[in-house]
């Protein structure tokens, strides 16, 4: 075991000349009266122990420890202070004798020595611990000590403990682990959300990635039934075409042969009115009363002239009418339904100044017909459906929906439907067609109009959206019912004159009294060519009217032909952006289109699509995974540090609680020792917590047991000591060092103390600063220190064998 064997001193403090005080085993006690310097010793101990703080050892700073001078010794210029330590058994690594030196300048500089060579305070601490030896180890006991124990709270008492059993190490990696563990916590929390938003993340992308999968493979059959409708309806279209073709071709041959027989009907008509005015003038020849059959004659060729006059406009009045309604809308016109009240454009008057642009401002509603009811219209578009005639445009005036007109006050000539005249129950139909439509001079002034539709004079037209039709104006014939009411005014008229020359016939036959045989003969067959000649008429107009029904067929073919080519057009430019489509349904018109219907109802019901989402998908989740293993790792890390919290606070609990009951243990003991008999124990606050309090409890001998804090003075002192010789015992030290722990005791006290240190003296080695004379006596070895002059000596005392 070390073994402290001597200490020498050099200027340090009150000892100016080199002082040496050896140290046998034992009881070891140094003397002498108040300020003589006997505490000097224990303060170089502690320097040369390496101690950095200058007020442990009672002085300003370092250069406050150098002797400062006396009357007849000059100051110090550095002090010095060696330990020399038996090494015999080897507890310290290196040499048999330890000799440890620690040197201050006057100008602060300290050198610390060990064994001759100079090294750092570091080399120094290492090389005494081996020995269980530092400034500040619980084997010294300084002054004040006692009292410092009485005063402590538990926790600061529980302090001590901790600092013996060496807990502290513990704390620090339990902290260490715990801000660890607060770092994981933190970045786990962090991570924890992150997961939780890009998992609310991967689940919207992974519903938007199965709608989108869905849309692609409803689109895809989309496009297929698309196709598929394109390709059946660009077939049929080619097939009707088929059928067209053959209808010309028949209608062309049917049409040539009435043209011909025309001809022929009008070369004999030709031939038979020659033959009328033939005889006619042998008529004139052969009658006695010449004057009356030249005014009968005269009459008669004037009513075949009006007859054929009315032939003529009839048959123009018919071109006209052709011209001005398509055959669907004159077999409508024709059918003699009630209700139907004519085509818009035969319903107004326009001045001529503004047919142009009426016309124009009419535009596709010119030949939409006008009802009263939608009752009328639907009966009229079953009749067209069921003959297969064709299509056209209805207006019922009881549903007709018409925007309130819309104000300008702007120059313009004004409101197309303000310069047209109609009937008064016409007026819807007439808002619905032109509505807000202003009529201006021309396109330079429409071009300046926003938000109306502007027609100009010379047949220009802007629409609201601001598309522009315009260009060289051809006026078409029939344009508002053509000029067949001249015709018709024409007609009547002549029918009426023709009234007249029949009456005038009357009367002059009735004055035709006599006439000859050969007269009646040449009458008679006059009579019959006229007949003929009125059959003739008949069948000429006949073939005319049949050829006429049979161009407007050809013409109507010709129109669905040349609408059979636009779309069949339309349909194949619009085939060609499915040409990726490799295979089809092969199934009707009607179930196509209903395939197309059901895949545009899927297609909405599935809302806005994210096509992005299938690829958005698969990167976010193996993201959403990446981030999944992330946490795990974290949070198995988490659990990695909360064991290693856990362990290092089972480990810290059983190093307390070891130090604890040996500490506790030795307290027993030694007050009992010290008490003669006394029981004592050191207990927690709370049980099992080593975080709470230190409690000394004591019953000196024959008394009740109390906590420290409720004992007299002497019994404080006593208790307090007893842990502290508790805790030296613990700590192992190679020597004790006590600091007149025994002045504040009685002489009973005192007693006890003394006794004490000599039973334990044989075991371990004390030196004990006192003045006390009951315990100096007590001791092995006494040194005496006086002070003469302010400079320290030391002697030996030979004390009387007992």
């Amino acid at each position: 075991m070390v073994r402290l064997d001597r200490i020498t001193m050099q200027g340090f403090k009150s000892f100016a000349n080199r002082v040496t005080i050896p140290f046998p085993d034992g009881f070891n006690c140094v003397c002498g009266p108040n300020g003589s310097g006997k505490s000097n010793i224990i303060d170089g101990l502690l320097f040369v122990l390496g101690t950095t703080s200058a007020r442990t050892i009672r002085a300003g700073k370092l250069q406050n420890l150098l002797f400062n001078g006396a009357k007849d010794k000059k100051a110090s210029e550095f002090c010095e202070v060696s330990i020399y330590l038996d090494n015999s058994e080897g507890k310290i690594p290196g040499e048999k004798e330890i000799k440890v030196t620690r040197r201050v300048t006057r100008s602060g500089i300290s050198v610390y020595k060990l064994n001759g060579r100079t090294v750092t305070r570091a080399k120094i601490l290492d090389t005494l611990s081996y020995a269980n030896l530092s400034s500040e180890g619980y084997n010294i006991i300084m002054q004040g000590d006692v009292t410092r124990i009485i005063e402590m709270s538990s926790k600061e008492r529980k302090e001590v403990i901790d600092d013996i059993s060496g807990i502290n190490e513990f704390d620090e990696k339990k902290d260490k682990a715990t801000r660890e563990l607060e770092k994981v916590e933190l970045r786990v929390r962090e991570n924890m959300i992150v997961v939780a938003e890009k998992q609310k993340l991967v689940a919207r992308l992974k519903q938007e990635k199965e709608n989108a999968e869905k849309y692609r493979k409803i689109e895809t059959e989309l496009r297929k039934s698309k196709a598929s409708l394109l390709k059946k309806k660009i077939k049929d279209i080619k097939e009707k075409q088929t059928v067209h073709e053959k209808e010309l071709v028949g209608s062309t041959k049917q049409f040539d042969d009435l043209g011909k027989e025309l001809s022929k009907v009008d070369s004999e008509l030709e031939k038979k009115e020659k033959g009328v005015l033939r005889k006619g003038d042998e008529l004139i020849k052969k009658s006695r009363n010449v004057n009356i059959l030249r005014s009968i004659d005269k009459i008669n060729n004037d009513i075949l002239r009006k007859r054929d006059k009315i032939d003529f406009n009839e048959r123009e009045i018919e071109r006209l009418k052709g011209e001005s309604d398509s055959a669907v809308v004159k077999h409508v016109l024709n059918m003699g339904q009630k209700g139907v009240y004519g085509t818009v454009s035969s319903l107004i008057s326009v001045p001529k100044e503004y047919e142009i642009s009426i016309d124009v401002a009419l535009g596709k509603h010119k030949n939409d017909i006008v009802v009263d009811t939608d009752d009328t219209a639907a009966v009229c578009i079953k009749h067209l459906k069921s003959r297969k005639l064709g299509r056209t445009r209805f207006i019922p005036l009881n549903k007709i929906q018409t925007r309130p007109r819309k104000k300008y006050s702007g120059k313009v000539i004004g409101y197309a439907i303000d310069l047209v005249k109609f009937d008064k129950k016409y007026e819807d139909a007439m808002k619905y067609v032109l509505g807000s439509t202003l009529v201006v001079e021309h396109i330079d002034v429409a071009r300046k109009i926003k938000d109306f539709r502007v027609a100009t004079l010379d047949g220009d037209l802007v629409e609201t959206s601001g598309a522009m039709i315009g260009g060289f104006y051809k006026k078409s014939k029939g344009s508002f019912g053509g000029d067949s009411s001249k015709f018709e005014h024409e007609n009547e008229k002549l029918k009426a004159e023709i009234e007249q020359y029949e009456d005038q016939l009357e009367k002059l036959r009735e004055e035709e009294k006599e006439e000859s045989e050969e007269v009646k003969k040449i009458q008679s067959a006059r009579s019959q060519e006229e007949t003929d000649l009125v059959e003739l008429r008949k069948r000429r107009k006949q073939l005319y009217e049949e050829r006429l029904v049979l161009q407007s067929s050809a013409g109507r073919t010709k129109v669905e032909k040349a609408k059979l080519e636009a779309s069949l057009e339309n349909y194949t430019t619009e085939f060609e952006e499915y040409n990726d489509v490799q295979s089809y349904f092969d199934q009707t018109q009607e179930e196509l289109q209903e395939r197309v219907r059901r895949c545009m109802i899927e297609i909405n019901q599935i809302g806005p699509v994210n096509l992005k989402a299938i690829d958005e998908f698969e990167t976010t989740n193996i993201e959403f995974e990446e981030l999944k293993k992330k946490l795990d790792k974290l949070l198995e890390e988490k659990e990695a540090i909360f064991n290693v919290v856990k362990d290092v606070e089972t480990r810290r609990f059983e190093k307390f609680m070891e130090t604890f009951n040996e500490i506790n243990a030795n307290f027993s003991k030694t007050y009992h020792d010290m008490s003669n008999g006394g029981e004592g124990k050191l207990v927690l606050e709370e049980e099992g917590n080593i975080d709470s309090g230190l409690i000394i409890q004591a019953s000196p001998s024959g008394k009740k047991i109390v906590n420290l804090d409720a004992m007299s003075g002497g019994e404080k002192t006593l208790a307090s000591l007893s842990f502290l010789f508790s805790v030296m015992q613990h700590y192992s030290a190679p020597f004790y060092v006590l600091d007149e722990i025994d002045a504040a005791l009685d002489k009973a006290n005192t007693r006890k103390i003394s006794n004490l240190i000599k039973k334990y003296s044989k075991n371990i080695q004390f030196i004990v600063i006192t003045h006390n004379d009951l315990t100096i006596s007590e001791a092995d070895k006494v040194f005496g220190v006086s002070i003469e002059g302010g400079i320290s000596k030391v002697f030996g005392i030979e004390m009387p064998k007992g």
